[in-house]
């Protein structure tokens, strides 16, 4: 612990003036940074195991109170029981508890005594006031140098030695940085892990996107991904946590999924945001857009200004292997993929595209017929359910890359054909069919990857590639938005 009658004007300038942020603004602005992050890691687990590198302490969160040290070698499990969290150290039994607990990083604390002698305790980040008495957030102190009133230098912390929580799950094991959380849920245990956002951008970035690509389009998607987090914070407040570490909310692999590349984009852009009415975007994105990007009411929902429909000439480059896919069903493999999409038939007899998006590329609306599980003839249009979603449902649905799609079927007796007219379709009645036509086989051909709505990445690639920068590129996918610092306040 380091302590020292310094000034408090001059620790704290001397800090802002030495903090070695690369995109840390100049003496006078301000850093308004977010509070942490929360992730939803684990749900529903009957037991997990961890371990720590680093200074950590076990703490009750209910009571305050620090359970034990927790230090590196020890192996520590908590297992869900009808009693509460049981607790358990290197194979010994330590209590039982009704949670949450929280495994904390320690930190250095730093004392400082101001000029009228009133010594301020402080844990971790502290605030300075620039020279337009506006105040600036120092969130991290490793590697950071002060200044005392005799004009000496010295290091607060030294850069490196992370604290890292590793969760072991069956055969596999992953580090995490932050803290971990235990909670009880009503089927067992949610581990939740607790950090800054840009640490939280580190495990993002690099699983949403390779960290071979370009620069700028790195740090487009370093910047759409704090956007998007920003944007969700609380969605899963009732759980507990902020977001998942999922596709249901961006992909995010802890301190073993980070990448130097990947970091230096995160670092470049800190605090940068993409806003639409001076609030940060939900800034959606996805693999590759088929040539085209949607409008978010053709593909869920609701219409959202700044997700519009527009060509993506980009996303079509090189590296790019989503073009001109195929997947084919018999129809008895159709009715299983639609059964594991919530969608039941004890037979599949024919599809007819129903509706497609504003741009022409999507089917947003796909019929179904056949028969129910009662025997009893069945047409479901996929789509139509607005709290299902629309050409993403489809997509869904029919476990394809993309609803930017053409159907070519095989029906019984009439040979290969396109789109099928209606007459094709079950006659109504006690569940009896005519002698029309039935699907044999289906083909899919198209192209893309994803949902089709925002940033394309492969677009994002395709244009970072011809020289465009990361703004640029935002802007492109985004309509009608700006690119701000300081976290959008």
């Amino acid at each position: 612990m380091f302590k020292k009658r310094l000034s408090s004007v001059i620790l704290l300038l001397g800090l802002l003036a030495l903090l070695g942020y690369p995109a840390w603004p100049v003496l006078g602005e301000v850093v308004v940074a977010p509070h942490d992050v929360r992730v939803g890691l684990v749900q529903q687990a009957s037991q997990i195991a961890f371990s720590v590198t680093g200074h950590y302490q076990l703490v009750d969160y209910y009571t305050s109170k620090t359970i034990s040290e927790v230090v590196s070698g020890q192996r520590w499990e908590v297992c869900f029981s009808p009693s509460g969290l049981e607790l358990y150290r290197d194979g010994n039994r330590i209590g039982c508890f009704t949670g949450p607990l929280v495994v904390r990083g320690k930190v250095l604390q730093v004392d400082v005594l101001s000029g009228t002698g009133k010594q301020i305790e402080r844990e971790g980040g502290l605030h300075a006031l620039g020279a337009n008495g506006k105040k600036v957030v120092l969130d991290n102190l490793a590697g950071v140098s002060v200044m005392g009133a005799g004009g000496q230098m010295k290091k607060i912390a030294p850069a490196g030695g992370l604290n890292l929580v590793t969760l072991y799950q069956g055969d596999q094991a992953r580090r995490y940085r932050g803290n971990m959380e235990f909670r009880l849920d009503d089927k067992g245990i949610t581990v939740v892990n607790q950090l800054p956002i840009e640490e939280y951008l580190y495990g993002v970035v690099p699983a949403e996107m390779p960290a071979h690509w370009p620069g700028e389009a790195l740090k487009a998607q370093a910047v759409a991904a704090r956007s998007y987090v920003l944007a969700q914070m609380g969605t899963y407040a009732s759980q507990g946590f902020d977001v998942l570490a999922t596709q249901a909310s961006q992909v995010y692999r802890g301190y073993d999924g980070e990448h130097p590349a990947a970091s230096k984009a995160v670092d470049e852009t800190r605090g940068i945001v993409v806003t639409y009415r001076d609030r940060p975007i939900s800034a959606v994105f996805h693999s590759s857009s088929g040539g085209y990007t949607e409008n978010s009411e053709d593909i869920w929902k609701n219409q959202v200004d700044y997700l519009r429909a527009r060509p993506d000439p980009f996303d079509r480059n090189p590296q790019n292997k989503h073009y001109d896919w195929t997947r084919t069903y018999t129809a008895e493999q159709l009715k299983e993929q639609l059964a594991a999409s919530g969608y039941r038939f004890s037979e599949i007899y024919d599809l007819v595209e129903k509706e497609r998006t504003s741009t022409g590329q999507r089917v947003k609306c796909l019929a179904v017929s056949g028969l129910g599980l009662d025997g009893q003839p069945l047409t479901i249009e996929i789509g139509r359910d607005p709290l299902k979603g629309k050409a993403d449902e489809v997509r869904r649905a029919l476990g394809l890359k993309s609803a930017c799609f053409t159907m070519e079927k095989i029906m019984t007796g009439n040979g290969v054909s396109g789109q099928q007219p209606a007459e094709t379709q079950v006659v109504p009645g006690q569940g009896q069919q005519d002698n029309r036509p039935r699907l044999l086989k289906v083909t899919f051909r198209g192209s893309g990857w994803g949902h089709g709505v925002g940033m394309s990445q492969y677009g994002a690639l395709g244009m970072a590639s011809q020289g465009y920068s990361y703004q640029e590129i935002l802007k492109y996918y985004y309509a009608g938005v700006q690119i701000v610092s300081n976290y959008g306040a």
